[in-house]
């Protein structure tokens, strides 16, 4: 995903935001693009995307420009601690009599077992298992 690399017309078209606001924007320093051979075309990653498109709900929210800038920001924090977390953490996932079960690796506290995080009719549950041989 982040080696997708669109046009500044292509960021404009996906989000509803103009070019003049993209541009602004990159000015302003609240999003970045890539430097491109030509040095002529803005080029923008699949997560610049992402954040313009983030930007621009909190601005239809009602959140003046700085303010959606820094909702944004914070959301993108979250979500790369997410995509870590699970980067890290996740082992498996399986379906089990229509019930989810994510295996999330080694419980620290308890080396020699897993732990699992189990949704049952629609609730999350955790429980520890032994590790598979």
């Amino acid at each position: 995903m982040e080696q997708i690399v669109l046009g500044i017309g292509d960021v404009a078209k996906a989000t509803g935001v103009s070019q003049s606001q993209i541009r602004y924007w990159e000015r302003k320093g609240y999003i970045e693009s890539q430097v491109v051979e030509d040095g002529k075309n803005r080029k923008f990653s699949y997560k610049t995307l992402l954040k313009v498109q983030q930007i621009k709900m909190y601005m239809d929210d009602g959140y003046t420009l700085v303010a959606a800038v820094k909702q944004a920001k914070q959301r993108g924090t979250f979500l790369d601690g997410l995509r870590s977390f699970f980067e890290e953490r996740f082992v498996h996932i399986e379906l089990v009599d229509d019930d989810i079960q994510i295996n999330l690796g080694v419980f620290d506290p308890e080396p020699t077992k897993d732990l699992v995080a189990e949704r049952i009719a629609g609730k999350w549950h955790f429980k520890l298992i032994a590790h598979e041989k």
